[in-house]
C-alpha cells in the first residue's frame, strides 16, 4: 500500500487500462478485496483507493477532487467503480470526463437522507467540516441484507468519516450526464438504495442500468461472481476499445 492505494496486480495481465475501485461511506479499501481478485483474474489491474488518514483530510479537495487526482496519476484514464457513495464519486468522474468508463454500484442517490434521522441530519449541518461522523447503528437497515458470515469484513473496515464529506455526498446525490460510458447497478432487495431510483436516474442521465440479486453490499454476496462478469461484459462492449494487451476476443468468454 502507498498513498492510500491497494494494487493488486492480475493474474496475467490483459488490459492497458486499471480499475479504480472507491469504496463507500465509513468503509475502507477491505471491502473490495474479493471483487479485486475476481477482476484480477479476468485479466485486470485493479487499484483500491483506501480511506485518507486524518491528517490528509485538511488538503482542502473535495472527495471528488481526490480520486480525479488519483485518476490522472495513472498512465491511461482507468475505469473506476464505486460502491454506495462512491458510486456518486464514479459518476461524478463520468461526468468530468477523466476515467475510461464508470460503474455505480448502489449508489446513495438519496444522499444520507436514509443513513441518518432528521436530528442527525440537522447537527451534521451544524459541524464543522473536519468533526467526526460514527457509521449507523449494527442494526440500521444500511447492515441488514449482510451476510452472518461476512458481517465481521464490514465491522473492522468501518470508521468514522468527517462531516464535510457527508455533506459531500449529498451534493452528489443529483448525478450530471456523464461523457465517458457509465453503468448504475441495482440490487433488487437493497434497504437503502432504491433500485427504482437508480433505473429512473440512469435513464435521465442516458447511463445503462443493471438490475442484479441482493441487498446494499453486492461484493459480499454469495454470488458474486456472477454479478462481476455482467459488470466485466459491460466494460469490454462499452469501453473495450484498444483495452486489449495480448491479441483475442475470449475477453468476452469467462
Amino acid at each position: 500500500m502507498s498513498d492510500g492505494l491497494v494494487v493488486l496486480p492480475p493474474e496475467s495481465e490483459r488490459y492497458r487500462a486499471e480499475l479504480l475501485f472507491v469504496h463507500g461511506l465509513w468503509a475502507d479499501a477491505r471491502i473490495w478485496r474479493g471483487v479485486a481478485a475476481g477482476f484480477a483474474h479476468r485479466g485486470w489491474s485493479c487499484v483500491l483507493v483506501d480511506r485518507l488518514p486524518s491528517s490528509a483530510q485538511s488538503d482542502g479537495l473535495s472527495w471528488v477532487d481526490r480520486i480525479e487526482r488519483v485518476a490522472r496519476q495513472r498512465d491511461v484514464p482507468p475505469v473506476v467503480i464505486g460502491h454506495d457513495a462512491g458510486a456518486l464519486v464514479a459518476l461524478a468522474l463520468a461526468a468530468r470526463g477523466v476515467v475510461r468508463a464508470a460503474v455505480a454500484l448502489a449508489p446513495l442517490l438519496d444522499g444520507t437522507a436514509s443513513l441518518q434521522s432528521p436530528l442527525t441530519r440537522l447537527l451534521l449541518r451544524l459541524r464543522g467540516a473536519a468533526a467526526p461522523v460514527g457509521p449507523p447503528d449494527p442494526g440500521h437497515a444500511y447492515f441488514a441484507r449482510i451476510p452472518a458470515e461476512r458481517r465481521h469484513e464490514v465491522a473492522v473496515a468501518l470508521g468514522p468519516e468527517p462531516a464535510g464529506l457527508l455533506r459531500e455526498v449529498d451534493r452528489l446525490a443529483t448525478p450530471a450526464r456523464p461523457v465517458a460510458p457509465a453503468l448504475l447497478v441495482a440490487q433488487d432487495a437493497d434497504p437503502v438504495a432504491s433500485p427504482m431510483l437508480a433505473e429512473i436516474c440512469a435513464r435521465g442521465i442516458e447511463a445503462d442500468f443493471l438490475c442484479i440479486a441482493g441487498g446494499h453490499w453486492p461484493m459480499l454476496e454469495p454470488r458474486a461472481d456472477d454479478w462481476i462478469t455482467q459488470v466485466h461484459r459491460w466494460i469490454i462492449r462499452s469501453a473495450g476499445a484498444g483495452l486489449l494487451v495480448l491479441r483475442g476476443d475470449e475477453d468476452l468468454v469467462d
